[in-house]
């Protein structure tokens, strides 16, 4: 089987000729096993990993303002920068974070005089669309798109979106139906431009952490399910096979309420998180994909070879009858090269 081939058969729930693997190198895992293999410095870490067939994600992450973006310089260090979600963020080149200064929705009534620009706009797409061709013959390609809660709180700002999930529901509601047409559109775009509508499709919705999710399921019933549901039904009417869930975090608790809104798997499902694949896939079976598993938090950076191995066969028996892909998500500095075999 090629990558292509595996990825959907694993997505099938049928058996592919051995489990899948997703996994992004981050640059400094990059440069420490360069530097430890002493390799070339243009080589591509991925010609060395040749048994990864998912490498990359073909995700656009711009939001409705693609043309309003800028770069305004302060000094040597900080600068502002306009971004597509209508945000001012102040940057530093020496951080990873930055700071929101403004949000495009500051009062409720903004939302009425808020226009979007045309989410058919072949320029958001151009990158992706050629990565897919670059990418075709190494990895199985997947593309993804934004999901409808951290959107309408890159709108609104993520405090005063979850404040308003309280007080305020119609407005809420307002909010998540002018995203939900807005990423409706572009997600129907990144499969078509990437043909991934055998493969899958990510939705980035990241709303949780290591204990549970910041909204509550009935939260989530009241305000996003429907439109989700709207959402997903129409891009599986298109044709997409897979909608995956991104979600870092524990999300146990909506497990049933994203089977419901049509979701088909979640990547993310990591030990650190009280997730772990054997016991999510005897829970659900062949209802839902799982992708993840590996731990890049304690197993991969401090454990024994024993300890990975033994974490691997887990994932192994749970993914014997497909339906898992198995990975860390990010390999970063803090894993030593040899406890990340080939």
């Amino acid at each position: 089987m090629n990558a292509r081939k595996r990825v959907i058969t694993a997505l099938s729930h049928r058996k592919p000729d051995h489990i899948p693997r997703y996994e992004i190198f981050l640059p400094d895992f990059i440069k420490k096993y360069k530097e430890m293999k002493r390799i070339e410095e243009n080589t591509n870490i991925y010609d060395h990993y040749t048994k990864i067939d998912i490498g990359t994600i073909l995700a656009t992450h711009e939001g409705p303002f693609i043309g309003q973006k800028s770069t305004k310089e302060i000094n040597g260090d900080i600068y502002l920068e306009g971004d597509s979600w209508g945000r001012l963020n102040r940057h530093s080149r020496c951080g990873y974070f930055f700071e929101v200064i403004e949000t495009a929705i500051k009062e409720k009534n903004d939302l009425d005089r808020l226009r979007f620009e045309d989410p058919c706009d072949p320029a958001r797409y151009r990158i992706i669309i050629a990565d897919e061709k670059a990418i075709h013959d190494r990895f199985c390609p997947v593309s993804g798109v934004m999901g409808l809660i951290m959107s309408s709180w890159f709108l609104r700002g993520e405090a005063p979106f979850l404040m308003d999930l309280v007080d305020d529901e119609m407005f809420c509601r307002a909010l998540v139906e002018k995203v939900a047409g807005f990423l409706t559109v572009a997600g129907e775009n990144v499969l078509h431009g990437t043909n991934t509508w055998d493969t899958a499709l990510w939705v980035y919705d990241d709303f949780g952490t290591n204990q549970t999710t910041l909204i509550s399921p009935d939260v989530f019933e009241r305000i996003f399910l429907g439109p989700y549901q709207k959402m997903i039904s129409y891009w599986k009417s298109k044709g997409a096979k897979n909608i995956i869930l991104h979600f870092d975090g524990n999300c146990l608790s909506i497990i049933d309420l994203l089977l419901e809104a049509g979701f088909t798997g979640i990547q993310g499902v990591y030990p650190t998180t009280g997730m772990t694949i054997p016991a999510v896939k005897a829970k659900y079976g062949n209802r839902l994909n799982l992708i993840g598993g590996m731990c890049n938090i304690h197993v991969l950076t401090k454990g024994t070879h024993a300890d990975i191995e033994r974490e691997v066969r887990s994932i192994v028996e749970a993914a014997k009858e497909g339906g898992v892909i198995i990975g860390a998500h990010s390999i970063d500095y803090d894993i030593p090269v040899e406890n990340y075999g080939v």
